[in-house]
């Protein structure tokens, strides 16, 4: 009976330090890049736009230094770096970056506004 409650014990006390390490070991976000369009065919254009909204909603205050935005339509160059690098293949793209540029979470087309609160969240931002 002893034996039995010592290694429950040990198993619940392995589970949280094993959850706790994996907290600690989460990447912390460092950027976060918007590639929008405002030139575009207008179902394009609306969800970029609606995107748009979505970002200013979420990235305000202190997130707001996280945030770097590019709007393909008039920034091609800086845009293509990110498209090629990350593989973006719609617009608007969200891409959640570490502090070495390594994708933590990337989100395409149609946003959520909960969703994307949640991430900043899960990442630290």
């Amino acid at each position: 009976m002893v034996r039995k409650t010592v290694f429950t014990i040990l198993l619940i006390l392995a589970a949280v330090l094993s959850n706790a390490v994996s907290h600690a070991d989460q990447p912390k976000l460092a950027q976060v890049v918007y590639i929008t369009l405002t030139k575009a065919c207008g179902c394009t254009l609306a969800i970029c736009q609606a995107g748009d909204i979505m970002v200013e909603n979420v990235f305000n205050g202190a997130r707001q230094s996280l945030l770097k935005r590019i709007d393909y339509s008039t920034d091609k160059e800086t845009a293509k770096v990110y498209i090629k690098q990350y593989r973006v293949t719609q617009a608007p793209a969200l891409l959640f970056l570490d502090a070495k540029g390594n994708l933590l979470w990337t989100k395409a087309g149609e946003l959520d506004e909960k969703e994307i609160a949640d991430k900043l969240s899960q990442f630290g931002g």
